[in-house]
């Protein structure tokens, strides 16, 4: 091995490493999700390289994504969008109010710019009411805590 592709390496895997504690999370290893992390799994390691080149080199990761497939979980983008963090951030009391009826101006607003389809809101709307306890844990509750509670809720 030359000594530029050892450097080349030695980099990529200090890379891989330095996401590793936020991914390892997700069920996949540091190189991500896609083909690589079906064959590879989360090992920790030089095994991270292998599946990140698997990925790359499939394209799988973008596909996997995109498709909701090889250990990339298919989320709705708006649940960490900005609009959803401001609306709840501004809209708390009312957010909190009608998820605690299960209705409500302010929960169509939330499902809207959660992009949940309109057919499956009511039932969206009940598991939320239904966990309200969970939702708005305190009154200290900031609304990064209640978006991940929503979202968690919902896929639950």
């Amino acid at each position: 091995m030359t000594k530029k592709w050892a450097v080349v390496v030695v980099a990529v895997g200090m890379a891989l490493a330095g996401g590793r504690s936020a991914l390892a999370a997700e069920g996949f290893g540091a190189a991500g999700c896609g083909l690589g992390s079906v064959i590879f799994g989360s090992e920790k390691g030089v095994v991270q390289i292998f599946a990140a080149t698997t990925n790359g080199t499939f394209y799988s990761q973008t596909f996997g994504i995109t498709s909701g497939t090889s250990n990339c979980e298919k989320r709705p983008k708006s649940f960490s969008d900005t609009r959803v963090h401001e609306f709840v951030a501004a809209n708390m009391d009312g957010l909190a109010g009608d998820i605690a009826r299960g209705t409500g101006e302010s929960l169509e607003t939330l499902a809207e710019l959660m992009a949940i389809a309109p057919m499956d809101r009511s039932v969206v709307y009940a598991k939320l009411q239904s966990r309200f306890g969970t939702i708005f844990a305190s009154e200290q509750v900031d609304a990064a805590e209640v978006i991940d509670s929503i979202a968690t809720v919902i896929r639950g």
